[in-house]
């Protein structure tokens, strides 16, 4: 027989993670968030790097259940965000369900006892009924494997992993990388260092940022009429939805235009220029905003160096044409594993099957959620999930759809359930086909596993995620004793 309630670990305190735990609290379930960091927040208690702020406009950024009547700007930096998070932590209760410090490295199915066995990287285990994986896309940092960089006899660090014990400021510093979060720490870093070389291997479309403060007026009004701030939130999240990437769309020519236009305007050296222009269709790439990037390259001590990079020496990095630039700290702003999904644990399901091996040709989940062969494990920010809305509406519609599913199990007594091979075969083939004309196939990103399927994009609107994710569809489960 089945305990009063199915106990369910969950693996991440980021906001999915809390996200989950205010849905299991809810329904009283029994449960623990495990998260190797020392508190809540996830990759906004990881990434501290100067600068680091959401692309995603702060009041569509936050739960729907709790909104913010007081983020300072349209886009919130790191420290504002973290403090969100654990605020909304602290308001649930969820603190008492959390085991910080703990990584959990292997999770294995039992097909006699019909558990889980989480494994921490110290060998402790602990069992539950049910898991839920919230680790999420952004949680492994892709660090480049250049020939002798352990030669190199200076700093050498990834964004996600900022060293702050010794500041930039006076030393001379490689980027290599120019993604999401080199655009924003480059420019904070910039002016302070003796140089900055940054290293591009391939460029990146860039729009303008129009980031405002919001004003105490505004603040007291959202405060105070809390129907205002829905407002806002809203005309944000109908902005979303009505986007379009399909390659041939008016959105993505007008994009690219605009972000074509905006690189006219701000770099007057045709050369420079060149060499930032890229030669895809704006959208293939994470689209990322900013109006410090540009204007960072007319510095007197910053370079932009566009030969591959063929190795590191003792002193600095040394490029394909042979040439040694000579630095005191590399920074990786390389981005993350996005597409290796769950690289950071050994999943076991039914039989011992590996998920990593089932996964080789690249990650793929029943909306995103569950993966046949693995019962009672749930993942959110899974496969195909992303890009289409801010990720915490997505993180609701699946922590409600995991709540239902338990809810379901409860009430019928089942000790486990499983999405069919057939369904999530249907499912996948359908998300497939939809990424025919994507915009996303037009370049090579992160989006796409080695094998060029994508395996992180949502090529539907969230609301009709949303939508489909309301009940279990008849025949798409099996529930057992």
């Amino acid at each position: 027989m089945m305990p009063a309630k199915i106990s369910v670990g969950v693996i991440g305190a980021g906001a999915g993670g809390i996200a989950m735990g205010i849905q299991l609290a809810q329904g009283g379930y029994d449960f623990t968030i495990f998260d190797r960091a020392d508190g809540f927040g996830g990759t906004w208690r990881h990434n501290t790097f100067p600068g680091a702020a959401c692309d995603v406009p702060s009041h569509l950024y936050s739960y729907s259940f709790a909104l913010n009547p007081r983020w300072s700007k349209t886009y919130a930096n790191q420290p504002e965000i973290l403090a969100y998070l654990e605020k909304v932590a602290e308001q649930y209760g969820l603190a008492a369900h959390l085991r910080p410090h703990t990584a959990i490295s292997t999770v294995r199915w039992s097909d006699t006892r019909r558990r889980w066995t989480l494994v921490t990287d110290d060998g402790d285990e602990h069992e539950f009924d049910a898991v839920v994986s919230a680790v999420g896309m952004l949680d492994v940092p892709s660090i480049p494997d250049i020939p002798g960089a352990q030669r190199f006899r200076g700093r050498r660090f990834h964004s996600a992993r900022w060293d702050h014990r010794k500041s930039t400021a006076g030393e001379r510093v490689a980027s290599i990388g120019t993604g999401a979060s080199a655009i924003q720490y480059v420019p904070a870093i910039a002016r302070e260092t003796a140089h900055l070389t940054v290293f591009q291997r391939t460029p990146i479309w860039i729009a303008p940022r129009f980031d405002f403060p919001f004003t105490p007026e505004q603040h007291e009004e959202f405060e105070r009429n809390p129907a205002a701030a829905q407002k806002l939130r809203d005309e944000v999240f109908d902005a979303y939805e009505t986007s379009s990437f399909d390659v041939d769309a008016t959105q993505t020519r007008e994009a690219t235009e605009l972000a074509r236009s905006y690189l006219h305007r701000k770099v007057a050296d045709p050369d420079l220029r060149a060499k930032l222009t890229p030669d895809y269709p704006a959208g293939c790439k994470r689209p990322l905003m900013s109006r410090e990037w540009y204007p960072t390259f007319a510095l007197p001590n910053v370079s932009l160096e566009t030969t591959a990079i063929a190795e590191l020496t003792e002193y600095g990095v040394r490029t394909a044409d042979g040439t040694e630039h000579r630095v005191d700290t590399i920074i990786y702003g390389t981005g993350f594993k996005a597409s290796d999904y769950l690289a950071s644990i050994d999943v076991y399901g039914s039989g011992g099957r590996h998920l990593r091996d089932d996964w080789s040709d690249g990650a793929e989940a029943y909306f995103g959620t569950m993966v046949a062969g693995y019962p009672n494990f749930f993942m959110l920010y899974g496969p195909n999930t992303n890009g289409v809305n801010s990720i915490i509406y997505i993180h609701e519609a699946q922590t409600t759809f995991i709540r239902h599913i338990l809810d379901v199990m409860e009430g019928g007594g089942a000790r486990a359930v499983e999405v069919t091979a057939d369904a999530q075969r249907r499912y996948n083939d359908e998300v497939q086909a939809a990424m025919v004309g994507k915009v996303w196939l037009a370049c090579t990103n992160y989006f796409r596993h080695p094998s060029g399927k994508v395996v992180t994009q949502l090529p539907y609107s969230g609301k009709l995620f949303f939508e489909r994710t309301r009940s279990m569809v008849p025949g798409d489960y099996v529930l057992s004793d």
